[in-house]
């Protein structure tokens, strides 16, 4: 541990520079609410412009090490590890500074989106009273500048760790594996880095102190070799780490919309002349999309009647672990969602204005001023990502149920299902099950081949976990 007696002697300084792009909108909150909107973006007080706090990023990288190098070992073991690039944690009384300074990063636009939600009665299928907010995103596309300073001393073993550390928490925003900002387990905050560049300033040399000192003043200039630019691996000259042990079961579905789909937006259909009451969701360049949060309200609704019908008294236990509990009814004890979804872009279709009218359920004839029109979603394609983190075998079976709820059309997604919107037909889905013990993932493949579902795999495997759902000894997991 560093006293002022004992200084770290630092001997080297490596800069690493690269693009963070967000490729999903994000919310990074500020945590005061605004007049028009509930939930605003952080921006820094004197640019005015959206902020990646620092502090935000090193968590995000802490838990992207503690997830991928964690295996059976503990939180307290594994931690001790990575101290030696993110320094002690809370609570840790022998805990040293990180060595890795992360700094604020500014958007490189101020652009955004308000999105409206609610939240839904999975008994009524209704809205709640009081229950609609707006949260304010940063668009898909969005570019934050990413700086990292790693320090180094002379001993060569600590060298090799950081440098091993960084560059495996690093391929974690290479991987896009990585999400920032809230509600990342419903679509938020996906991000990617496609390249670092490096700048090394040996401090032993005077070349190498000056050039540091005068960092983005000009003057000096480093040598050619100690500026690199690629993978986080080959710009610090490690060896790629392929260490994954993470536990997960992922499930990619390609499917079409049969019929209409309707997540309504207050957006404008078109830049001018008179514009429907309710227009599907875009995203900032105009493309229809199926937001995260709708697809998992669905799901989450879903998945309450099936174990409500194959464990009686155990829905709620079972679907708050899977889903996370809700703030607003545990306040004293809610949980992360381990199920992740990812908003899915439509593929083709088009948008079709319809003009309807309320009908009068005694008169049979239409109410006055019930006139309204809507632009929903008509055809097209899209790709559903689910994963599970941790999952048990029956978790897997409740996910099994819930595709072929989807698949069928069974599921309806969006609003306005009582009139036949929201219904998918599956084309294709990838299973894909990762544990520590196994050496290569375990995959299976659902596919329609003219009307009748082939499935490549371990069959018995996939039946074994939809009957451990309805097994009263598998209750003690969830």
């Amino acid at each position: 541990m560093t006293t002022p007696d004992t200084p770290r002697g630092i001997v080297t300084r490596i800069v690493i520079t690269g693009d963070l792009v967000l490729t999903a909108p994000a919310h990074l909150g500020s945590g005061e609410p605004a007049d028009v909107v509930d939930m605003t973006l952080l921006r820094d007080a004197r640019a005015g412009v959206p902020l990646l706090p620092g502090t935000s990023l090193a968590g995000a990288l802490r838990g992207e090490l503690l997830s991928r190098l964690g295996g059976d070992r503990t939180i307290e073991q594994l931690a001790h590890g990575i101290t030696a690039l993110l320094g002690g944690m809370k609570g840790d009384d022998d805990g040293a500074q990180s060595p890795l300074i992360i700094e604020d990063a500014y958007a490189a636009r101020t652009s955004a989106e308000v999105r409206d939600g609610v939240k839904i009665d999975p008994g009524r299928r209704t809205a709640h009273d009081a229950a609609k907010y707006d949260i304010e995103l940063l668009p898909a596309g969005t570019r934050f500048p990413l700086r990292f300073e790693l320090l180094l001393d002379a001993n060569a073993d600590t060298t090799r760790t950081r440098m091993s550390l960084l560059a495996r928490a690093l391929a974690g925003l290479e991987e896009g594996a990585i999400r920032i900002g809230a509600r990342r387990s419903r679509g938020y905050g996906t991000c990617r880095v496609a390249q670092w560049q490096v700048r090394t300033y040996d401090l032993r040399q005077r070349a190498g102190l000056l050039a540091w000192l005068a960092e983005g003043l000009g003057g000096y200039d480093l040598p050619a070799e100690a500026v690199v630019a690629g993978t986080a691996a080959q710009v610090l000259g490690v060896a790629p780490d392929a260490t994954d042990k993470r536990h997960r079961f992922r499930l990619t579905l390609d499917c079409a919309i049969d019929g209409a789909l309707l997540v309504r937006s207050d957006a404008m259909l078109t830049s001018s002349g008179a514009q429907p009451d309710f227009v599907h969701l875009r995203d900032m360049a105009g493309k229809p999309l199926l937001p995260g949060t709708s697809l998992a309200g669905a799901l989450r609704a879903r998945a309450l009647r099936i174990v409500d019908a194959c464990r009686p008294g155990q829905a709620q236990q079972v679907v708050d672990d899977l889903f996370g509990r809700d703030l607003h009814i545990a306040r004293a004890a809610p949980t992360m969602s381990r199920l992740q979804v990812r908003e899915a872009l439509i593929d083709g279709g088009t948008t079709v204005v319809q003009s309807r009218v309320s009908i009068d359920r005694f008169t049979g004839g239409a109410l006055d001023t019930a006139l309204f029109s809507e632009a929903p979603q008509f055809g097209g394609g899209l790709r559903l990502e689910i994963e599970l983190i941790k999952p048990e075998g029956y978790e897997i079976g409740l996910l099994l149920l819930l595709l072929k709820d989807l698949w069928t059309g069974d599921l309806a997604l969006g609003g306005e299902a009582s009139v036949g919107r929201g219904r998918l037909s599956g084309k294709q889905a990838t299973l894909t099950l990762q544990t520590p013990e196994l050496d290569e993932p375990q995959t299976w493949t659902i596919r329609d081949d003219d009307g009748r579902l082939q499935v490549d795999g371990d069959q018995a495997a996939l039946e074994t976990y939809v009957t451990a759902l309805s097994q009263e000894e598998a209750a003690d997991g969830a």
